[in-house]
């Protein structure tokens, strides 16, 4: 632990699983860095909660209804027993104004988390109810383990999150199957884990590609056509490769990384 916050040990307080810390809509009091346990962020979309972030060891929240004088954006549950240093505006103003490293250590966070509200925006406004299930995956799962796994928490099950993305159930069939046959969500045991990071930005590529080059899925196709959704896949994937093999030796471009894209992740 750093120096400024070694000093802010006498300010731990224990939290069993389950407790409260505060709900949306309250004012912010203080601030809280975790250091043992997890805590989950949730908000209230409609009738529904929706996780935010499942944090861990080593990060911290509420500095925003801090720094704004505003009430909480969202709720704060401790989701395993934790231990948490709870640091009230009073020692948040010195903080932030006498420690440099407190301070950078905040504005990386920051600019961290604003990242991640741009990509769970686009996604979310996507009419690809993939990238939207996706979106939420990587919301849910937890930080990376000391082997790297990003672990979602314990007893979610596919079914579950498919759901919560909106998905029909013909749609969340099909996102299913993409999901695990392409190695996005793997099941390790009895829990579910995401895939590398790699080849879910990969993924999230090619949902962007298709909108761009795809306006009409392959179920959509084939309902326009009148066509059974079996014949239109047949149909669909004989022309991807032929395309790709047109493609083959030139220069590649963007519809050519769809079209590979597209053979990985429908027909590989």
């Amino acid at each position: 632990m750093s120096e400024p916050l070694h000093g802010l040990l006498h300010l731990v307080r224990r939290h069993p699983a389950g407790t409260v810390l505060f709900r949306e809509g309250d004012p912010g009091e203080k601030m809280f860095l975790i250091r043992a346990g997890k805590v989950n962020i949730v908000k209230r979309i409609s009738d529904s909660e929706i996780t935010l972030a499942v944090l861990g060891p080593g990060e911290f929240f509420g500095e925003m209804a801090l720094l704004e004088k505003l009430p909480r954006s969202a709720s704060a549950t401790v989701a395993e027993d934790a231990q948490l240093i709870e640091i009230e505006q009073e020692h948040f103003d010195t903080l932030v104004r006498k420690s440099g490293e407190i301070a950078m250590r905040m504005l990386r966070r920051l600019s961290g988390r604003l990242r991640e509200a741009g990509r769970q925006i686009q996604s979310l406004m996507s009419r690809s109810g993939a990238a939207r299930a996706l979106t939420l995956l990587r919301t849910l799962a937890e930080p990376p383990d000391a082997e790297g796994a990003r672990w979602l928490p314990v007893g979610t099950t596919v079914a579950q999150l498919t759901a919560r993305a909106g998905l029909k159930v013909d749609e969340a069939d099909r996102v299913a199957r993409t999901f695990q046959r392409a190695g996005l969500l793997v099941l390790r045991g009895d829990r579910l884990a995401l895939g590398p990071d790699k080849l879910l930005n990969e993924f999230l590529l090619y949902v962007d590609l298709q909108e761009r080059y795809d306006p009409l899925d392959v179920s959509e196709l084939a309902e326009l056509t009148g066509l059974a959704e079996q014949e239109a896949h047949a149909i669909v994937k004989r022309v991807l490769a032929a395309r790709l093999l047109e493609a083959r030796g030139r220069d590649p471009d963007t519809y050519t990384t769809y079209l590979s894209l597209k053979q990985r992740f429908e027909y590989a």
